[in-house]
C-alpha cells in the first residue's frame, strides 16, 4: 500500500491478480464459468478476484473499486450487456486500469451493445474452452508465466509431448502421473500444443496422441 497525496492509502496493484466481473445469469452454473479461469491460476501463477456481490450499495461499491484498483487489469464479461458488468467497466475506465472485455456474441443482442464499444478488441468465444484458451493467452501477454528466472512452459510442453510419444492413448490423470505435473498445469499444456496433438474418446475418458502418428 501506497500513501495518496491527501494522507489516505491507496492500493498498490498486485502484480498477478486479475480482477473478473461477468453476469451471474450467464450461465447455468457459476462454478463451471469460473472454473474457466480458475484452472490456470496454479500453472500461471495467478488469482482470480470474482465480483461476486451485486452492486446495489455504496459499501458493495467501493468494495469492487478497490478491488478492481489492487488488480494488475481487468477481464470484463459484457455478454448480455448486464447492468453491473458495463458500471464496473466504467470504473475501471474512468480509474484508468487496464480492462479488457470478454464477450460470447451467441448469448448477446448486439443492438443491446453501445456502438462506441463495438469494435474493441475483445476475447471472443463461443463456449467455456474457447473462453479459458483466450484468458491463458492474455495471461502470459500481459503478466508472462510467473516463472523467477527462466520460463518452463515451453520445457514442460516438450516435456508432455514427449511423454504421449512414447505412451500414446493416455488421458490427462495418466499424462499428470507419467510426466509429474500437476492436473490442472497438463490441461493447459495439451491446449497450448493443440496443432500438435490429436485426441479420441469421451471428454472425461480423452485420450491424447501426437498428431503426426498414424491412427492406432
Amino acid at each position: 500500500m501506497a500513501p495518496s497525496e491527501g494522507g489516505d492509502r491507496v492500493p498498490v496493484p498486485e502484480a498477478r491478480e486479475i480482477f473478473v466481473a461477468y453476469p451471474w445469469a450467464l450461465y447455468d452454473d457459476r462454478v463451471l464459468y469460473k472454473r474457466a479461469y480458475t484452472s490456470m491460476q496454479t500453472a500461471l501463477k495467478v488469482k482470480f478476484l470474482f465480483a461476486e456481490q451485486r452492486v446495489s450499495t455504496g459499501t458493495v461499491l467501493t468494495k469492487i473499486r478497490e478491488m478492481i484498483e489492487s488488480a494488475a487489469f481487468g477481464i470484463y464479461d459484457v455478454s448480455h450487456w448486464n447492468a453491473n458488468v458495463t458500471l464496473e467497466y466504467g470504473m475501471a475506465v474512468g480509474m484508468g486500469r487496464k480492462a479488457f472485455i470478454a464477450f460470447n456474441p451467441e448469448k448477446t443482442d448486439l443492438g443491446d451493445v453501445p456502438s462506441d464499444v463495438r469494435g474493441y478488441d475483445r476475447l471472443q468465444y463461443r463456449n467455456l474452452d474457447e473462453l479459458t484458451t483466450a484468458v491463458e493467452s492474455l495471461v502470459v501477454q500481459e503478466l508472462g508465466t510467473g516463472a523467477a528466472e527462466i520460463d518452463p512452459l515451453e520445457a514442460h510442453r516438450r516435456q508432455l509431448l514427449a511423454s504421449i510419444k512414447v505412451n500414446p492413448g493416455k488421458t490427462v490423470q495418466q499424462l499428470a502421473v507419467l510426466t509429474g505435473l500437476d492436473k490442472d498445469y497438463v490441461q493447459l499444456l495439451i491446449r497450448r500444443s493443440d496443432s500438435e496433438l490429436r485426441s479420441s474418446g469421451a471428454t472425461r475418458g480423452m485420450k491424447y496422441f501426437l498428431a503426426e502418428d498414424g491412427a492406432r
